[in-house]
């Protein structure tokens, strides 16, 4: 793939990622106490990681061709964990 369509795939999963997190904000305006107050630190979490992936992605378009390959590991870490948490919510306030 060639870094600019790696870089609109990136831009592509950042944006169904606030989709997602939008969709959980929802889900916490009519949980139910306990339920709001864990899912106030999943969306806590959620935005963390999107803020840590959204500084990757700007590096990512930002950097030189040399430095691009390992800014991309970055950016696949932060991708990964940013995933992983937003499944881990999804099934959790299903």
């Amino acid at each position: 793939m060639t870094r600019v369509g790696y870089e609109k795939n990136a831009q592509l999963q950042l944006d169904s990622w606030n989709a997602q997190i939008d969709a959980l904000e929802a889900k916490l305006k009519v949980a139910e106490a306990e339920a709001a107050i864990e899912l106030e630190e999943q969306l806590s979490k959620l935005y963390k990681l999107r803020s840590d992936a959204e500084a990757q992605l700007k590096d990512l378009k930002s950097t030189s061709d040399e430095a691009w390959e390992d800014v991309k590991e970055g950016y696949e870490s932060a991708w990964g964990d940013m995933q992983s948490a937003l499944k881990q919510a999804a099934n959790r306030f299903a």
